[in-house]
């Protein structure tokens, strides 16, 4: 006996549409998979024949997965072998025979057997194109580390440069806190400049300045000079040499530049010359400027005031 119909259309579930990236093959197994569970006669527990039995009775008739049947029905899946036999045996039976199926088991295998294939092809190229993604990736990751070393070691730099900056900031505020008043400062500047500037010497005497030991009114000015001949790297001398011409007074300016010549270091001196001579105030460059021709240094007050007269600011007299 039939159970009565309800107004649902008998096996409207097996009408799936089929997705546009579903290949042409796995859209043959499923069509044929669709008309081949349209002749499914399933009954309910106590024995009737349902006319428009759901898709999940049709599942647990098949004993597959409601899930699966779907993917089966709509190409998204190609269903093992065994499960295509299953399912064509069962309608087979209830069709009663291959006859009324529209399609034989061979025909039904063949087109299983394309479908797989067309699934291993569309499996190189995923394959292919996740090879290509890996080697992207690596390439990507090797980059980064590139760059992760690179950011490290201009870390490091900027550390080492903060650090000697701060070594020089304490030094110049050792600096000041231990300088003398103005005038006091000024006069005793004035008595260690005259000591370290290259003097006259009869030569049977030899070359006093170079046995002279530095003085000891000024002996933040030896190191510096020091850490200017040792300063290494290019740019670690010129910002010595900036913060030299910002924190010293023209009178430690004047003795420097005199210490640098009696050790042989004229670029460090010339160089230290042409930045204060740029960048401090007209009144300190004058200052200094006549230190050094005090003591006969007039090469290096004529070339300080050279290069203050360039700026474009310029305004000495």
């Amino acid at each position: 006996m039939t159970a009565p119909s309800s107004t649902r259309r008998p096996f409207a579930w097996t009408e799936k549409e089929f997705h546009e990236d579903v290949l042409p093959d796995k859209r043959r197994l499923a069509a044929a998979l669709q008309r081949i569970c349209r002749r499914l006669v399933i009954k309910s527990p106590d024995g009737e024949v349902l006319g428009s039995p759901t898709q999940a009775q049709a599942a647990e008739y098949l004993r597959v997965s409601e899930t699966s049947l779907t993917r089966y029905l709509q190409g998204r899946y190609v269903p093992a072998a065994e499960v295509v036999v299953s399912i064509f045996d069962t309608a087979c039976q209830d069709a009663g025979g291959e006859q009324n199926l529209g399609i034989t088991r061979d025909e039904l295998l063949e087109r299983h057997a394309r479908a797989e294939q067309e699934r291993c092809a569309n499996c190189a190229r995923h394959r292919e194109a996740v090879r290509a993604a890996g080697q992207k990736l690596r390439a990507l990751q090797k980059a980064q580390e590139g760059l992760e070393r690179a950011a490290e070691e201009k870390a490091r730099e900027l550390r080492e440069l903060r650090q000697r900056a701060s070594a020089l900031k304490q030094e110049a505020q050792k600096t000041q806190a231990a300088q003398p008043g103005p005038e006091a400062g000024l006069r005793k500047g004035r008595e260690a400049a005259r000591a370290a500037t290259l003097l006259p010497v009869p030569p049977s005497a030899g070359d006093r300045q170079q046995r002279e030991k530095a003085p000891a009114a000024a002996p933040g000015i030896i190191r510096r000079a020091e850490e200017l001949v040792a300063g290494g790297r290019p740019d670690s001398v010129l910002a010595l040499l900036r913060h030299t011409a910002e924190a010293y007074t023209p009178t430690e300016i004047a003795l420097l530049v005199a210490v640098l010549r009696t050790r042989g270091q004229d670029d460090l001196a010339g160089n230290l010359v042409h930045i204060y001579g740029r960048d401090r105030s007209d009144r300190d460059i004058v200052r200094t400027a006549l230190v050094l021709h005090e003591h006969h240094a007039v090469t290096d007050a004529e070339a300080l005031l050279r290069a203050a007269a360039g700026r474009p600011t310029a305004a000495l007299i």
